[in-house]
């Protein structure tokens, strides 16, 4: 097996993980969609191109990733694997999927989890729109406060 990244720009070393394929990176999975939690990573981003193709094989990896409170890690697989993978593959997640969903988060992981629950048909659309009318009310009080803040900001001395 080749060596992990080094850090999160070692693309060659990426590069190397990602061309043994699967099976053979099974062992590193894991470390693979952990190392995706850093930001802006070029090697985070070849990992979850990687995971994004591989699909099923992934899912309880991803699943953990998701389980993680690490907010970026989450963005990233909302944004650059999940939207990839078909229902079938997504149906395993629905639990995990149904519970971001409620909770609100600042890099918006929640509607994008929404979003693929309601594309993929994987949780019901009153469900949906109840928790997407609550999330509404509580983004218009959000940016009453942000305008409180901001007004005070300028004030401030």
């Amino acid at each position: 097996m080749e060596k992990m990244p080094a850090n999160a720009r070692d693309v060659a070393a990426a590069g190397s993980i990602v061309a043994l394929g699967f099976p053979a990176v099974g062992p590193v999975l894991r470390d693979m969609v952990q190392s995706m939690r850093v930001a802006d990573s070029p090697v985070a981003d070849l990992f979850a191109d990687f995971l994004a193709r591989l699909g099923a094989p992934a899912v309880p990896e991803i699943a953990q990733g998701l389980h993680r409170e690490n907010i970026w890690l989450r963005h990233r697989i909302f944004t650059r694997i999940l939207p990839h993978w078909p229902a079938e593959i997504l149906a395993p997640l629905k639990t995990e999927l149904s519970c971001i969903a409620t909770q609100p988060d600042a890099y918006d992981n929640d509607l994008l989890c929404m979003e693929l629950l309601l594309k993929h048909h994987l949780a019901e659309r009153d469900w949906l729109a109840q928790w997407l009318e609550f999330k509404k009310e509580r983004g218009a009080v959000r940016a009453a406060l942000l305008r409180r803040v901001e007004a005070a900001l300028e004030s401030a001395p």
